[in-house]
């Protein structure tokens, strides 16, 4: 079975978060909320509280296949929490998953990490880096998954899934979710 933790903070965009652990796990991934503020309790942007499976200090992040990086109003709080851009760096590095939504590709790609790949993001939120950006709703180059923003939560949720489990459960996550 394959494993990813979202990393969250208050002021993440809910949708984005929310969305891509629901469709996950719906597909069979097992999805870890991580809030990497120490506490459990998350107050979204939108003022959504909700609660993460566990806390960024007390996770054993090899056990992982990805991470998910759902951006929002806390994205810079998500980039300067300890540890955080290390681990994204850390998880290209060595293949695995690394997947960012609306501002949080934009957060990776000011520290260099995604220098000339491609990827897609929140307008206005695609900063110098590096990154070769695109308008598309996503983006796959090798092991980063980048998604535009709220809209496009459902079609980020489900580019997670095709690359960690293929196309068929892709397209069976969206026949049952999309209502085509």
């Amino acid at each position: 079975m394959k494993k990813i933790a979202v990393l969250v903070v208050d002021g993440v965009e809910e949708v984005e978060c929310l969305t891509t652990v629901d469709f996950c796990r719906r597909a069979g991934i097992d999805v870890t909320t991580v809030s990497v503020n120490g506490k459990k309790q998350i107050r979204g942007s939108h003022d959504i509280i909700f609660h993460t499976d566990t806390v960024y200090d007390e996770v054993d992040f090899d056990i992982y296949d990805g991470i998910v990086y759902p951006g929002g109003p806390g994205t810079a709080a998500l980039g300067d929490a300890k540890g955080t851009r290390a681990l994204a760096e850390r998880f290209l590095n060595e293949g695995k998953l690394v997947a960012a939504i609306c501002a949080a590709p934009g957060m990776l790609s000011e520290t260099g990490l995604i220098k000339g790949r491609t990827a897609t993001g929140y307008p206005g939120c695609k900063p110098e880096g590096g990154a070769v950006w695109t308008e598309h709703t996503t983006e796959t180059d090798g092991n980063l998954v980048t998604g535009k923003g709220p809209g496009a939560a459902s079609y980020f949720a489900l580019a997670v899934i095709r690359y960690l489990l293929g196309e068929e459960k892709e397209a069976e996550i969206y026949a049952s979710t999309m209502m085509p």
